[in-house]
């Protein structure tokens, strides 16, 4: 099923002049290669070397413990 944004954007496409689709063509291909590019970096970023996190004068929240049960 197609996202109501995504049907406005197939009707404002269909509605351009011919000359202009190459424009938002290469203006949709940026847009994924940023989002991939941002993705990949994710993945690969060193995160074990990250400050502790500052909990306020409250510490951290209370909450339930957690416990481990072992099984298949």
């Amino acid at each position: 099923m197609v996202s109501v944004a995504k049907d406005e954007l197939y009707r404002l496409i269909e509605a351009l002049p011919d000359k202009e689709t190459p424009v938002v063509k290469r203006f949709l291909e940026f847009v994924l290669i940023r989002s991939k590019t941002e993705d990949q970096a994710w993945l690969e970023a060193e995160l074990s070397e990250l400050p502790p996190y500052e909990w306020g004068p409250e510490g951290p929240p209370k909450g339930k413990p957690v416990r481990y049960e072992a099984g298949p």
